[in-house]
């Protein structure tokens, strides 16, 4: 099972596609471009959890920053983003992985970039 997520601040949004397009409207504090990113993870967490609970599923992001986070490849120095990585790590399962993925691949990005 494939998720594609991305984050974007234009207009605060996140997506996350799964088949459907599901888009969630983010208006706190004016997050940056990584929070929005963590927190399109840390949804996709919650729908895979609701939805596909313990099946096989392959996260999709273009972040490189956030897949080399939660994969334990870089270390997460950013403050704000530090309780969003533990929010997701707790979250994460050996059934779920995440993945890197070209912008031009990632489905959720292309809903983003899409003018509302």
């Amino acid at each position: 099972m494939k998720i594609y997520v991305d984050g974007g601040t234009r207009g605060s949004r996140i997506c996350l596609v799964d088949g459907d397009i599901e888009i969630i409207k983010y208006r706190k504090h004016n997050p940056t471009n990584n929070e929005l990113e963590y927190l399109a993870v840390l949804y996709a967490l919650g729908y895979i959890r609701h939805k596909y609970k313990g099946k096989n599923i392959t996260i999709y992001s273009d972040s490189k920053l956030i897949v080399n986070q939660l994969t334990g490849e870089w270390r997460v120095t950013t403050e704000s983003l530090k309780p969003l990585y533990e929010k997701c790590t707790a979250m994460m399962t050996k059934k779920i992985r995440i993945i890197w993925t070209r912008r031009e691949f990632n489905r959720a990005g292309w809903v983003l970039d899409r003018p509302f």
